[in-house]
């Protein structure tokens, strides 16, 4: 069975790196096989969406994501591993919604997102892929690449106001 991974924190020089490009080579190693496999443990253990190899200190670029009826956003999707991926059109329609960080734990913030994406990526089999997505699929799509860029969400979001505990957001914003 594969292990949960330690994750790293808001502040850690690994979520601020550009991650490096993965080999076709790496794709066919056992020890990709067993990356994917703990990655997606990590993430499912952390009950998150999405999870970069820079959120486990690795500044390599690839990302595991999966999304859950139970999930804000319907249907089920994924799980699946991105592969030295890059976003290549943005729609010009933004949607403001809120978003948390597995490596920003017991935060929330307001941050604007293309509404629609295109996305190329590398899958585990070395096949080359191209993926339209909207909503939250997409807004996902843009978190985890942005973590292969140096980017935290915190960076994307315009006013700072909108920053919050996770408490607070329960609170506030889903009343519960």
């Amino acid at each position: 069975m594969a292990k949960t991974l330690s994750r790293t924190e808001f502040g850690n020089p690994v979520l601020r790196m550009k991650a490096r490009s993965v080999t076709q080579a790496f794709l066919k190693t056992p020890q990709f096989k067993a990356l994917e496999k703990a990655m997606l443990r990590t993430m499912r253990s952390a009950d998150g969406v999405g999870l970069a190899a820079p959120q486990i200190g690795l500044p390599v670029r690839i990302a595991v994501m999966e999304l859950h009826p139970a999930k804000k956003g319907g249907r089920k999707k994924g799980p699946l591993t991105l592969v030295n991926p890059r976003i290549i059109s943005y729609s010009k329609e933004r949607k403001n919604d809120w978003e948390g960080c597995l490596s920003c734990r017991g935060i929330r913030g307001l941050v604007p997102r293309a509404k629609d994406i295109i996305v190329a990526y590398t899958d585990t089999s070395g096949k080359k892929r191209t993926e339209k997505a909207s909503g939250l699929w997409a807004r996902i799509f843009q978190h985890e690449i942005d973590h292969l860029d140096g980017t935290v969400y915190v960076d994307r979001m315009p006013d700072m106001r909108h920053l919050m505990t996770t408490r607070e957001y329960k609170k506030r914003i889903l009343k519960l």
